[in-house]
């Protein structure tokens, strides 16, 4: 094998135009398809990310949407009276809601230990000018289930506060049994627990089409008896509102009653189960998915069709050449080989290129679907991209081989370019 690639190196260090010529198509064409995997595979990614994570099936989750509301103090209790009455319809499990939000406890923010460790976390994000912030998900402890991961149930304080749980990246500043203060409100808090690091939650603004927030740097308590009161709050998680059913539950039923209920108490709420919003998000995904995969075959065919014109070009031309080296001893075999090598190297030194490239691109990226990207473009994408080199080299040497195989040895060594003696 040395040889043979010694040789083609030589070869194409004799035609250094023609080697970056053929290169930049390679990588050009590499780059534009990677792309168009990448897109394609993050999406998969996604989506299967997202499944796992549920702690339900998406059958057995309803998420309520809210079509008209109030924005009056007096409305807060009519949503908490809601989710009673839904919690107590036959096939209910649970109902709860939560948001992702930022907030300010005074022990915290005059904390230089926790205000250093916390400025890493929010780099880059919407509180990266804010270290002292402290982000937060409140959640109804009903619906902790609904997210593997993180932490199953709230624990009793001693003290009889709310209980909270810091990310394990708090645990040496934010032992068991520290008192956390709410700046705004005066409500107290002590930590219960902390969660491991590398735990998920769903996106606020669109659990399905966004991906997982990682809840490193976080905090996790359920919601304050002031903040279920709170219109404002209330309203910021309205969105984020979920039923989860039991296995027997007859979904239809339940829709039904979650509309009948919003319309006789003046308001307007439909419901509809996670998997009806997961397909429909799949058929979009699907058609973009089909379009990234027929760019990245159309832009390979064209790189294909470049690289075989060129090298079939090359090997008519080079005919004379090739019969010194079957004088010389060598075989056709020898030299369809070595026409192989020389576009394995062009093909492949392309592609790796192209890939770290993309990545580079990722690296240095600050998309909210960044991570996505760059796992897939790692895991899926790589592995595919030397797959479709290997298909790429093939076939770009199929017909300079054929051709080579065509002539006589004597044809050859002859040179004539009619395939006479």
């Amino acid at each position: 094998m040395g040889p043979i690639l010694k040789l083609a190196l030589k070869e194409l260090k004799k035609k250094k135009f023609f080697a970056l010529l053929m290169f930049l198509v390679s990588l050009i064409a590499m780059h534009t398809a990677i792309t168009s995997i990448t897109n394609a595979a993050s999406a998969a990614y996604q989506q299967k990310i997202f499944v796992h994570s549920l702690g339900y099936d998406m059958e057995e989750i309803l998420h309520l949407d809210y079509h008209a509301t109030e924005e009056t103090p007096a409305f807060a209790d009519v949503l908490a009276g809601y989710r009673d009455y839904i919690a107590k319809l036959p096939g209910v499990d649970a109902v709860g809601q939560f948001d992702l939000t930022g907030m300010y406890f005074s022990e915290l923010k005059a904390s230089d230990a926790y205000t250093q460790i916390n400025a890493e976390v929010v780099a880059g994000g919407k509180y990266e000018n804010h270290p002292g912030i402290t982000q937060l998900l409140s959640v109804d402890e009903e619906i902790l289930s609904f997210v593997t991961g993180g932490i199953s149930e709230y624990g009793k304080t001693a003290s009889g506060n709310l209980p909270i749980y810091a990310s394990e990246i708090f645990k040496n500043i934010l032992p068991i049994g520290t008192l956390l203060t709410d700046d705004r409100t005066g409500e107290m808090y002590e930590v219960a627990g902390h969660f491991e690091k590398g735990s998920q939650w769903v996106e606020e603004d669109d659990l399905i089409r966004f991906p997982m927030v990682s809840m490193d740097g976080w905090l996790i308590a359920p919601f304050s008896d002031e903040s279920k009161r709170d219109i404002m709050t209330q309203l910021s998680c309205l969105h984020n509102t979920y039923v989860l059913l039991t296995e027997d539950a007859d979904a239809a039923y339940l829709k039904q009653e979650i509309t009948d209920y919003s319309l006789r108490h003046g308001f307007e709420a439909t419901a509809c189960t996670l998997a009806e919003e997961y397909e429909e998000y799949r058929l979009e995904t699907k058609a973009f998915t089909t379009r990234q995969i027929a760019l990245a075959v159309f832009i390979s065919l064209m790189s294909v069709s470049s690289i075989i014109a060129v090298f079939t070009t090359n090997t008519l031309l080079k005919r004379k050449q090739y019969g010194v080296l079957i004088a010389n001893g060598l075989t056709l075999t020898y030299i369809a080989v070595c026409i192989a090598a020389e576009i394995t190297v062009i093909v492949f030194s392309g592609t790796l290129l192209a890939w770290v490239i993309k990545l580079a691109e990722f690296i240095r990226s600050t998309d909210l679907f960044r991570q996505v990207l760059m796992t897939a473009h790692i895991q899926y994408t790589l592995p595919v991209c030397l797959l479709a080199a290997v298909v790429l080299v093939v076939f770009a040497t199929l017909i300079p081989a054929i051709k080579v195989f065509q002539y006589q040895p004597s044809q050859l060594i002859g040179g004539n370019t009619n395939g006479n003696d």
